[in-house]
């Protein structure tokens, strides 16, 4: 009697832990794991203003754009005035301005004149660029915010999957823990206990190669920040999905207007439009223009004071003289580059357009399976390991079907999780695409100041 009051003890025992158990692993994990320090918050808006600011390589961008626009103004100037100074008709026998009429000491001054609109073409090329630049600095910059967007979900879905494996890895203990029990009593076997220890072992490897990947994680995120690769990154908050709907938003017209890709592609092929007219206005000659004063000393025993003169001078090149080998050349190469640049922009256009529906379909799909989760196999996965273990402490159901059961709730919450993230993701890369936030209101005024 004795020992049977001792077994209905222990069964009632061990069922109080599995179904305590139980309610930790189904409920949403909300806190950060037991071992990790309690930390400042760090928030995505934080993540991303700092990312903006310490970035080398937006700052290298911004240095390329100044020295562009420093340049503008030098190509469109005058070509530097030439000063000459000359000594002439000089007497071989020495330097002296006194024996000939003839001998004098000229000053000129001269000015190259490029012929046409070169000027102005070549200002209009550089203006160009400066804003190729621009709109290549705008594309770095959300590059970054997509990257630092994406490494701050993968920590978040890293944070989140550590507190759910600690969590299934607890209730394997417990399991373990119960049918050790049972196996002592003589109400169950050495199989389920074998079972049980592999599956606390799986658990414990897969806790530890989570970890693994988080530290990992938090170095990308550190080398995007600027900051050490060591220094740990604290606690963050809770990895949620975004609400909003994608229906009624025409981001392929989006895309076409916002993406600075797409601007700097269409910048580029202006650029080259302007460098063919540069280069056709190569047949127009340039202008020399001159003036020259000659200053003469009073030769003894000449009837006729020295005078001093002056003169003007006026030429210009001839580039039709080689006009096959110069500037025909130039204006081909230049149509040329022309042609390239519209089919890259082109190929750019057909690239964002099908970048954006693969996108579209992944999350709509990833949407889909998310709910198909969230309102069929979890509860249903979480019923079945409730009943499971309430039927296996009274013997009913085999140790099999319980650990089958506990693993296929472990792996749908891990699922649900990594579609979650994915759905972050999707949406970062989505939004770069686009050019532009997509995100809600609210967020997107966030992100848009902290470039600033």
């Amino acid at each position: 009697m004795i020992k049977l009051w001792a077994k209905c003890l222990l069964a009632a025992c061990s069922l109080l832990a599995i179904v305590v158990a139980a309610n930790a692993t189904v409920a949403a994990a909300t806190e950060a794991a037991p071992d990790d320090p309690p930390t400042a918050v760090l928030t995505l808006e934080s993540v991303l203003a700092e990312a903006l600011e310490s970035s080398a390589e937006l700052e290298a961008v911004r240095a390329q754009v100044r020295a562009a626009e420093a340049s503008i103004a030098p190509v469109g100037a005058l070509p530097d005035p030439m000063l000459s100074l000359s000594v002439s008709d000089m007497p071989v026998g020495g330097v002296r301005l006194d024996e000939t009429p003839m001998s004098g000491v000229e000053l000129g001054l001269s000015q190259l004149v490029p012929g046409g609109s070169k000027r102005s073409l070549r200002r209009q090329v550089r203006e160009l660029e400066v804003v190729a630049l621009l709109a290549r600095y705008q594309d770095r910059r959300n590059d970054l915010v997509r990257r630092a967007r994406r490494a701050y979900y993968d920590l978040q879905y890293l944070d989140a999957a550590v507190v759910i494996a600690g969590q299934d890895r607890q209730l394997a203990q417990d399991l373990l823990a119960t049918a050790e029990a049972r196996y002592a009593t003589g109400g169950g076997l050495q199989q389920d206990v074998f079972r049980a220890q592999v599956r606390l072992s799986r658990m414990i490897d897969t806790l530890v190669a989570l970890r693994q990947r988080r530290a990992a994680a938090a170095v990308r995120l550190n080398r995007l920040l600027y900051r050490p690769p060591s220094q740990p990154v604290p606690a963050l908050p809770p990895l949620t999905r975004t609400y909003f709907s994608l229906a009624d938003q025409a981001l392929g017209i989006r895309a076409v207007e916002s993406n600075p890709q797409l601007a700097e592609a269409r910048t580029l092929v202006e650029q080259m439009q302007t460098q063919a007219r540069l280069a056709a206005e190569g047949i127009r000659p340039d202008y020399t223009l001159g003036f020259m004063y000659r200053f003469r000393q009073e030769v003894p025993m000449e009837p006729m004071p020295g005078e001093d003169f002056w003169s003007v001078s006026a030429a210009i090149n001839l580039p039709w003289i080689y006009r096959s080998q110069t500037v025909d050349q130039e204006v081909a190469g230049a149509q040329a580059q022309q042609m390239a640049a519209a089919s890259n922009l082109e190929a750019l256009l057909n690239e964002i357009a099908a970048g954006i529906d693969e996108l579209l379909v992944e999350i709509v799909r990833d949407d889909e399976q998310l709910a198909l989760l969230e309102t069929g196999l979890l509860p249903q996965a979480e019923g079945a390991l409730a009943s499971s273990m309430a039927a296996y402490a009274t013997g009913q159901v085999d140790f099999l079907t319980l650990i089958d059961n506990q693993m296929n709730l472990y792996q749908l919450q891990m699922q649900g999780l990594e579609l979650i993230a994915d759905h972050e993701r999707n949406l970062a890369d989505l939004e770069y695409l686009v050019g532009e936030p997509l995100a809600p209101e609210s967020r997107a005024m966030e992100v848009s100041s902290s470039a600033n």
